[in-house]
């Protein structure tokens, strides 16, 4: 079998937990939510978002992407990839979809001006769906089943076309984002947003308390 560049890793027993915490914190954080939609024409996607930004201080999103950061080493290192500095993109999203929801539309990740940044693309299971639910690669001709704890990284480009199988019977829960190769002075804006963002949230908890 030819590579496909799709690689598959698996949430340990001990990590499993941050499969319903993040679920859990997809349903306490509704008020940020946003129908999901998709960038383009003749594109179909209906879904419940809810972006994380780099500045959360969430335990659980700190471990996801430890993990997350985990596999992407490895992924560089099996391909020897030379460009292999590499960072989350400015947020990340937990999806919901209800039963006959999805992606449905064959798409990529990378296809206008507003998505060239994006190298690879990453989505972790975060339920088990036994009813459709997964993700079909059209050129790879590759199905993965939607199983709980399991994240998949491939290229973003329209080499990697990919759409969603919707479930009738049941819902599905996934996170998806991007990893960007390194830029300096968007590492150092970052540094900059969450100082002040922290800076801002200890001024407000010390006026509460006086």
């Amino acid at each position: 079998m030819s590579e496909t560049f799709i690689k598959e890793y698996n949430f340990s027993e001990e990590d499993m937990h941050l499969c319903d915490d993040l679920i859990e914190y997809h349903k306490n954080n509704m008020e940020y939510k946003n129908l999901g939609k998709s960038i383009g024409a003749n594109e179909m996607k209906k879904s419940t978002d809810v972006t994380i930004f780099p500045a959360s201080q969430n335990p659980s999103i700190l471990m996801y992407r430890k993990l997350l950061f985990g596999y992407i080493k490895e992924y560089n290192a099996a391909y020897d990839n030379p460009l292999a500095e590499m960072t989350i993109a400015d947020g990340f999203n937990i999806q919901h979809y209800k039963p006959g929801e999805g992606y449905l539309n064959w798409h990529s990740e990378r296809s206008i001006h507003l998505t060239h940044q994006r190298a690879l693309t990453f989505m972790t299971y975060l339920n088990d769906v036994s009813d459709g639910g997964g993700t079909e690669f059209k050129y790879q001709k590759l199905r993965h089943n939607a199983k709980r704890g399991k994240t998949l990284i491939w290229p973003s480009d329209f080499t990697h076309t990919h759409r969603g199988q919707k479930s009738e019977t049941e819902e599905k829960y996934i996170t998806t984002g991007w990893f960007n190769h390194v830029d300096v002075a968007f590492i150092r804006g970052e540094i900059s947003r969450a100082v002040a963002q922290r800076n801002a949230e200890m001024k407000r908890e010390q006026e509460t308390n006086e």
